[in-house]
């Protein structure tokens, strides 16, 4: 079975690299979709909760956001355009506001 929910914005799970904007991680997923289809208003946020502050405390020891699997390969064009040689590294999200997440 396929489950659909409306999207409302990017994973917070920032440390990993999602396929794109739309997708989310499993906890962000069941989370969404109990809240939907149970009805429990402010079940997702509650769930995920965890999760955001790991990744908070994962940016206060240097980690970065990245961007999406679909993001990285207009980057990497790019790179590969402009004789970019180290592509082993995930792109990260430019001008991204770890204060405020």
């Amino acid at each position: 079975a396929v489950v659909s929910t409306q999207s409302t914005g990017r994973s917070v799970y920032l440390i990993h690299t999602q396929p794109t904007d739309m997708h989310l991680s499993s906890l962000e997923s069941v989370g969404r979709a109990l809240e939907q289809l149970e009805g429990i208003e402010g079940l997702e946020e509650r769930l995920v909760r965890p999760l955001k502050e790991m990744v908070r405390t994962q940016f206060k020891f240097g980690a970065l956001a990245h961007g999406t699997q679909a993001e990285a390969r207009i980057v990497r064009k790019l790179e590969v355009k402009q004789g970019y040689k180290d592509l082993t590294v995930a792109p990260k999200l430019h001008d991204f506001d770890y204060d405020s997440f």
